[in-house]
């Protein structure tokens, strides 16, 4: 296709895509091709704007290599308020695996390492879900987030991490 068209309203539908794009927040996510690998290793991203509720399906894997990568423009904020793991997605795969459950874990720019915000362990959690996680992170930023399991597999299942939030104008 061209850049340009002789349709004014073609054109008007293109630069606003491309200005939402520009000002919105993209999360993407790509798991890395491995011999038993349970997920599609094709790239899943969304995008997600000023005002907008954020959701994402993080496909948990044993390698915080697989941690999806959140781009946060200048004058946009987001807010991570809750987490959770679906209750029967949670049972299959406790018993499917000799796992003990699985956390979110969270970097940023100025610190690389992948710190756990949350943990579900099945032996001591209570809830396959946590509200008022409070992470609030304002652009310009690159994170990155990932749902990581024990590495203890017999047989496996998958299991997704599911986040939640929004998605504000920033204050600074």
């Amino acid at each position: 296709g061209t850049l340009y068209s002789t349709d004014p309203h073609d054109n008007n539908k293109r630069i606003f895509s491309i200005l939402r794009n520009m000002n919105s927040l993209t999360i993407r996510q790509q798991i890395t091709p491995r011999p038993g690998t349970l997920y599609s290793t094709d790239p899943r991203s969304l995008d997600f704007t000023q005002g907008s509720l954020f959701s994402f399906t993080l496909h948990a894997t044993a390698y915080e290599s697989d941690a999806a990568t959140i781009r946060i423009p200048a004058g946009l904020k987001l807010h991570i308020h809750t987490v959770s793991v679906d209750v029967k997605e949670m049972a299959e795969y406790v018993q499917t695996s000799a796992a003990q459950g699985v956390c979110l874990k969270f970097s940023s720019e100025e610190n690389g390492d992948m710190l756990p915000v949350w943990t579900y362990d099945k032996d001591r959690s209570r809830d396959c879900f946590q509200t008022g996680l409070g992470v609030d992170v304002e652009g310009p930023r690159i994170v990155r987030l990932a749902g990581v399991v024990d590495r203890g597999f017999k047989k496996s299942s998958s299991l997704d991490v599911n986040v939640f939030g929004s998605v504000s104008k920033s204050s600074l």
